[in-house]
Parts: structure tokens; C-alpha cells; sequence
């Protein structure tokens, strides 16, 4: 099944707007660049990948640490209550 006419001018504008605004981009695509070659320099607007995998490894270890901190927090709230809600683990005995 082809392309209407207005799919055709949609992917036509999208193609000219990836030369236009990611010219590494689309040179990497369409196969002008070898991956040997270096590559282009990167505009101001653009992030390094080291920079994007920082920002992973710093939202993982935060994640992390509030993980940490409502585990003990929750253990905290239990310690001394006798609640349905926290309730002593199986083969603890009262002494």
C-alpha cells in the first residue's frame, strides 16, 4: 500500500527538516559517513553521551537512596506497635 499525498509532503518536510536540524544525523542514515570517519562537531544545543549517562547513574543512585530511606523509615514505624499492619516475622516468639 503507497504513501497518500499528504503522508508523502508529512515525510518529505521531516526529511528536510533532519538535514536541516541533525545533519550528523541524517549523513550517519543515509550512509555518507563511514564509522571510522570522526564525526561532525557537535552543535552548543546538543548533550555528550558521557553527559547522558551520568545524569542515569546519578537518577539510579537517587532512586536507590530513597528506596533505602522508606525501608528503614517503614521498619522504624513498626518497632514497639502491635498492628495488623506490621506484624513480627513467621517463627518469632513473644518471650
Amino acid at each position: 500500500m503507497g504513501l497518500s499525498r499528504e503522508e508523502r509532503r508529512a515525510l518529505a518536510e521531516l526529511e528536510s527538516r533532519l538535514v536541516r536540524e541533525e545533519p550528523e544525523l541524517d549523513a550517519m542514515l543515509s550512509g555518507a559517513l563511514d564509522p571510522g570517519t570522526e564525526p561532525l562537531p557537535a552543535t552548543a544545543g546538543s548533550r555528550s553521551l558521557l553527559h547522558v549517562w551520568c545524569m542515569l547513574v546519578m537518577l539510579t543512585c537517587a532512586v536507590l537512596m530513597i528506596g533505602i530511606v522508606l525501608l528503614i523509615a517503614g521498619e522504624r514505624s513498626c518497632t514497639g506497635l502491635q498492628s495488623s499492619t506490621c506484624q513480627r516475622p513467621a517463627g518469632t516468639h513473644e518471650g
